[in-house]
């Protein structure tokens, strides 16, 4: 089972990042996902306003949280085109 280490939101709130930590090797990986707004319609019939829709997770693996932080912090610039601070 996976279990999220870090999550990190652009200044907008509408990009989010997640670094993962993967329980069968011990490595990290992350995914960014963009908050996604459903129609007025089907958000009455659903009961709820939107979802976090993965835009892509990264196919690298790294073995510290430092340096997959650096690759999501890129990854997440790229997605947003906010300057993201931690």
């Amino acid at each position: 089972m996976e279990s999220v280490i870090e999550e990190i939101i652009s200044p907008s709130g509408v990009y989010k990042a997640q670094i993962i930590k993967r329980s069968k090797d011990g490595l990290f990986t992350s995914q960014v996902f963009k908050w996604i707004e459903h129609d007025e319609e089907i958000s009455e019939i659903i009961g709820e306003k939107g979802f976090w829709g993965v835009l892509y997770s990264t196919n690298s693996l790294t073995d510290t949280v430092e340096s997959c932080m650096k690759v999501t912090i890129e990854n997440l610039t790229n997605a947003s085109a906010e300057k993201i601070i931690i």
